[in-house]
């Protein structure tokens, strides 16, 4: 088999573009994991309920850094709805851990540290699977899969729902 310079060339682009979409993903990946460690001490402030606006604060805020990694623009408001939406698909284990780690907080000592632990690993979990599953979208996007337009449209929310739901039977 014999190569021309233009196989070297498509070799070469093709490498490179698989080089340059890893690199992406390993940004993207670490954000979420800075974000993880985040939300995790946000849940675990000993105040019930007081850590929910802020927790989804903190995920569009990774939502955000994760656009900037692929070159995607999408309104902060945008990002809001598509985040409260996905986490509602995570159904009522997500809810019932959060309802009941937020009423420990109640109980003062023993139940606010329990509540804290709980609340921790709960916003840990929860972002790290919004985060996964945002990638899985963002990644689509950028291979031309999902148009950047439908991102925010019932084909980019419901390929968001799926990832997340896909992540958080994960971990």
């Amino acid at each position: 088999m014999e190569y021309k310079e233009q196989d070297y060339e498509d070799d070469f682009l093709n490498d490179f573009q698989d080089y340059e979409y890893q690199e992406m993903f390993e940004k993207a990946n670490n954000i979420v994991l800075g974000f993880v460690a985040s939300t995790a001490a946000t849940g675990a402030v000993p105040l019930p309920f007081a850590d929910a606006p802020l927790l989804i604060g903190q995920q569009v805020a990774m939502m955000l850094a994760i656009n900037g990694v692929f070159g995607i623009d999408i309104e902060r408001d945008a990002l809001t709805s598509l985040a409260t939406a996905a986490i509602g698909v995570g159904g009522a284990t997500v809810v019932g851990k959060t309802v009941v780690s937020n009423l420990l907080k109640f109980i003062p000592g023993i139940g606010s540290a329990a509540g804290g632990a709980i609340s921790a690993s709960t916003a840990g979990v929860i972002t790290l699977a919004l985060g996964k599953a945002y990638i899985e979208v963002c990644k689509a996007i950028k291979m031309g899969k999902l148009d950047q337009s439908d991102l925010t449209k019932k084909e980019g929310l419901d390929m968001l729902k799926k990832s997340f739901k896909e992540q958080i039977k994960k971990n």
